[in-house]
């Protein structure tokens, strides 16, 4: 007779997993136990983390890079909690984890015993769906719902919180269910009419400033062939919001660049000057939109694709809402575009597009003899490696620098912390995404402030042979928030400038990583080289100026015509 702990691995195999992210403890130890057999018979990878809240960033990078929910496990008490920063995260950007979690026995839940948590109440606001078993018979049922809701609709994270004594448990006759069964949770379908199809594919043909915004949801829905085609079609320019940068490549010739709060500037400026705002998989997210006041003024149309039916009215209603698949909703509006046949004449819009392109190009490539500069150092890397190389980050200046600079060429290969802003998510989201695309170049850029959160899983990368390159903008300095301090705090500067500690170099060594200290554009090709070479976790440092800053940016608050595009210390 099986028990609940082997039911459950049984459970994860059927539906297809093959990593587990984690850390055991009492409460999940028996689930631990369970798997032995199968790590040593190579059906199941175990990867031990040296953090929960890692554990959760590495099955959160597993699942952004290949598209299937990233699984992570962690003990009662502490281990749940720690999870949360992670699976948070993930419900912010729409990613699909599953937590397993331990839980006190049974008779002592609620009575404060050792290591207790309340995880479900914990996690109820920060994942996309928790649930605590009772009995050792629903995990079957439990684990395939987990998989169900959190790749179904706006994927997003799953916690199942599972006793210690349910996993103790035995049961004779084990019922596997063939489909899930959520009582109350609906997907939304889809159920787009043809006569509003047919409406919206009038107002894009004869809009005079159409443009596409391209989110998140187009990536998961695979939908980027036929967002570049209606472009095409349209002759429109493409934005993006950050996240929304992994769906379009940078070398399409109608792409502008991520819009928004660091985003730049041109994007902004097409967003704002368009008629028309075809929106595909975003959900109108302050960090896009800084002042919805700002985008409705225009008097614009908008019209939304999404998953959610939610997101049409979360920040203002949108004129016309198309809730289902993008890419199916898409393909629709594509040949209803196609049978109306004449279109507007784009040409004087894509004439302003240049014109906002050269204009604020004068803005972004400085140079500096002696410095790295972070533009010319992502150049670099992106010469460095291949196309379809995987790039995570941290959360800081090196992430605005890379929404701003960073050139995406292939669909899933950049991957960033964005709704939540989550420092220390670069390192264990890299460990995820190269356990998922093992034949893939990953790079995490990083700064000294969010490496350093979680840079204690570098010895992960190193005991369990996982071959990532992390690349430090380092000025010892929580930069971003130094940069805020400085332009709009009266230049009061508190509580941000690092000292010497530590050397990276030697702190990367110290953990078995290569470590290389880059102080110019030529050693950072070089050591991005030695480190694909020798296929083993590598940490190379950059220095960068800490009065550097993160252009374009905004007052807080600001809208998107407040624009910052050059120092304003310089009086510039």
């Amino acid at each position: 007779m099986p028990t609940g702990a082997r039911l459950i691995v049984d459970s994860l195999k059927r539906e297809g997993v093959k990593v587990i992210f984690g850390i055991p403890g009492l409460t999940n130890m028996p689930f631990y136990d369970a798997f032995l057999e199968d790590l040593q018979n190579g059906e199941l990878r175990h990867v031990l983390m040296r953090h929960e809240q890692a554990a959760a960033h590495a099955a959160d990078g597993f699942a952004r890079a290949s598209g299937f929910p990233g699984v992570c496990t962690a003990t009662s008490g502490p281990g749940a909690t720690n999870l949360v920063t992670g699976m948070v995260t993930a419900y912010w950007d729409s990613s699909p984890v599953i937590a397993i979690t331990g839980q006190v026995v049974r008779p002592v839940i609620g009575k404060m015993a050792f290591q207790e948590a309340d995880t479900p109440g914990i996690f109820a606001n920060a994942a996309k769906y928790v649930v605590q078993l009772k009995n050792i018979m629903e995990i079957p049922e439990w684990i395939k719902n987990a998989f169900y809701i959190s790749s179904t609709g706006r994927p997003g994270p799953v916690v199942v919180d599972i006793p210690r004594d349910v996993q103790l448990e035995k049961l004779d006759d084990v019922k596997w269910p063939e489909k899930p069964t959520v009582r109350g949770f609906r997907p939304f379908k889809s159920n787009v009419e043809p006569i509003l199809i047919k409406k919206v594919a009038e107002i894009l043909v004869n809009a005079e400033r159409p443009v596409i915004l391209a989110g998140t949801g187009v990536i998961w829905s695979g939908s980027t062939p036929e967002v570049l085609k209606l472009a095409e079609t349209l002759i429109s320019p493409i934005v993006t919001t950050l996240p929304g940068k992994s769906a379009i490549p940078a070398d399409h010739p109608l792409y502008v660049g991520a819009m928004g709060y660091y985003g730049r500037a041109e994007a902004s400026m097409v967003g704002l000057e368009s008629d028309v705002m075809l929106i595909v998989g975003g959900r109108l997210s302050d960090r896009t939109f800084t002042s919805y006041d700002e985008m409705i003024e225009t008097g614009k149309k908008f019209i939304m694709i999404n998953i959610d039916p939610t997101d049409g009215e979360r920040a203002f209603k949108v004129d016309y809402a198309l809730y289902g698949n993008a890419k199916d909703i898409l393909r629709q509006i594509l040949e209803a575009v196609i049978k109306i046949g004449a279109k507007k004449d784009h040409s004087g819009w894509m004439k302003r597009v240049k014109e906002l392109k050269d204009y604020y190009s004068q803005f972004y490539y400085p140079d500096e003899p002696g410095k790295i500069k972070p533009w010319k150092a992502l150049k670099t890397i992106r010469n460095a490696i291949p196309r379809d190389s995987i790039v995570t980050t941290g959360v800081g200046q090196h992430q605005m620098w890379a929404e701003v600079f960073w050139e995406v060429l292939e669909p899933r290969t950049f991957i960033s912390s964005t709704g939540m802003g989550t420092m220390g998510f670069g390192l264990p989201a890299a460990i995820g995404a190269k356990m998922a695309r093992p034949n893939k170049v990953v790079v995490d850029l990083d700064g000294d402030g969010s490496f350093l959160m979680t840079g204690n899983n570098l010895a992960t990368a190193v005991d369990e042979h996982i071959p990532i390159i992390s690349i430090i903008f380092d000025n010892r300095a929580l930069g971003l928030v130094r940069q805020v301090q400085d332009l709009f705090q009266n230049r009061r500067v508190v509580g941000v400038d690092y000292g010497p500690s530590p050397d990276l170099i030697k702190y990367a060594e110290a953990f078995g990583a290569l470590g290389f200290n880059a102080d110019s554009y030529e050693e950072i090709e070089k050591s991005i080289k030695i480190a694909i070479k020798e296929n083993i976790p590598a940490v190379i440092r950059l220095p960068i100026d800490k009065n550097e800053l993160a252009l374009p940016t905004l007052p807080p608050g600001g809208k998107l015509s407040q624009v910052i595009v050059s120092d304003p210390r310089k009086g510039s």
